[in-house]
């Protein structure tokens, strides 16, 4: 779960792993989940199609993607398999791994939620997760841009005002991933509210489950 203590100067986005940021565009930021390893695993298997060759239906493969949490010696969380179509163009690729992306981590949010962990951490579904999956992706697809630049980081300083006046990140849900934005010091606005994304990570539309890719059991 995010803490108070967790919370990084914006200028070390670029160069830490793990931490907490706040961004005037893309509100609040994990840096853990924003480092775009667990989606670097699914886009390299779809990029390259090195699944395993669905035996029901030539001309497809199959994946599984999972993201987990817990330590080296217990881990938990969730898991789903795909039937994918061989030869998609790049676009279709990038567009199903997205969905693929999107909905693994959507289930993975509504199981941290469950009755068991709610005694132990307030993070499903936190303000800042989605959003953050979502900036992971993209760093993974395009490891060369500047993405969390692109989100405007500000200082630590700015990040804990924050914080400290519209509460900690677990107690303001988000579902999606558009970003939650709350005012910036000396700045008047009604927050938080919500916001569209820099056009930088609203470059590729999930695909719709169909002829190019499905979810199996």
């Amino acid at each position: 779960m995010t803490k108070r203590s967790d919370i990084v100067d914006g200028s070390m986005a670029a160069t830490r792993r793990y931490g907490l940021i706040y961004t005037k565009r893309c509100g609040w930021v994990d840096l853990g989940h924003a480092n775009g390893d667990g989606a670097r695993i699914l886009w390299n298997q779809i990029n390259a199609e090195t699944g395993t060759s669905s035996l029901a239906k030539p001309g497809y493969y199959i994946i599984t993607y999972r993201q987990m949490m817990g330590n080296r010696y217990i881990k938990v969380g969730r898991y789903k398999r795909f039937e994918i179509r061989k030869g998609l163009s790049d676009a279709e690729k990038k567009s199903v791994a997205l969905a693929i992306f999107l909905a693994v981590s959507k289930d993975f949010e509504t199981f941290q939620g469950n009755w068991f962990f709610r005694h132990f951490t307030n993070s499903s579904f936190s303000a800042e997760d989605l959003v953050s999956d979502l900036i992971g992706f993209y760093r993974a697809v395009y490891p060369n841009k500047q993405l969390l630049q692109a989100c405007e980081p500000v200082s630590k300083d700015i990040a804990l005002k924050i914080w400290d006046t519209y509460g900690a990140v677990g107690e303001n849900k988000n579902h999606t991933v558009i970003p939650y934005l709350y005012p910036l010091p000396g700045v008047k606005f009604a927050g938080p509210m919500s916001a569209p994304l820099p056009k930088e990570l609203n470059t590729i539309v999930p695909s719709k489950q169909g002829k190019i890719f499905r979810e199996i059991r």
